[in-house]
């Protein structure tokens, strides 16, 4: 129970934060503010890094879906166009796959996330040093998203040539920086 205190007290002020960003307009604010001046092909990434930030900050992937969710849906339906009857463009689509891997990223990186000391205690190795060795990964999985996803989705290409580019992408940095791991001397 006291281990699920602080998770679950994150999720309650994440929920009471979106509550009063709603009940404020924020998301009305953020589309009158940015919907004319914001490029929509930048979204995705903005969100993306937006999502990173807040989650890495917080520790806590499900309340920065709670928090950002609303905000850049409205901004991106606008952005994009999107009218009801409409097919979903590009643009949505991937600004909501960006909160969500953002998020996630951000919760993976993040030295206060719940996850992170679980892991860290299930390794048999402090917080801070579970946290150096998946920083690289993460982070090399975030560029390439980044650059084959989000700022190319920004732009309209389909998702399933995004899909292709990602993997072999994903390939070549195995391939090309990875290293071969050793076995320990006995």
């Amino acid at each position: 129970m006291q281990q699920m205190f602080l998770p679950a007290l994150i999720l309650v002020f994440a929920w009471m934060l979106n509550s009063t960003l709603a009940e404020l307009g924020t998301d009305k604010y953020l589309v009158a503010l940015l919907g004319e001046r914001l490029p929509a092909a930048w979204l995705p990434a903005l969100v993306f890094l937006l999502s990173s930030i807040v989650s890495f900050s917080t520790g806590t992937s499900w309340g920065t879906m709670a928090i950002v969710m609303p905000l850049t849906i409205p901004l991106a339906v606008k952005l994009a166009g999107f009218h009801a009857g409409a097919s979903a463009s590009p643009v949505l689509v991937a600004t909501v796959g960006a909160v969500l891997a953002g998020a996630v990223f951000g919760d993976h990186c993040s030295p206060i996330s719940d996850t992170t000391i679980v892991s860290a205690f299930c390794s048999d190795c402090s917080v801070m040093a579970h946290v150096r060795t998946q920083m690289p990964y993460a982070l090399a999985g975030a560029a390439l998203a980044m650059a084959c996803g989000y700022l190319p989705a920004g732009y309209g290409i389909t998702p399933w040539w995004l899909f292709a580019v990602g993997g072999v992408a994903c390939w070549a940095l195995v391939r090309f920086r990875g290293k071969t791991v050793r076995e320990p001397d006995k």
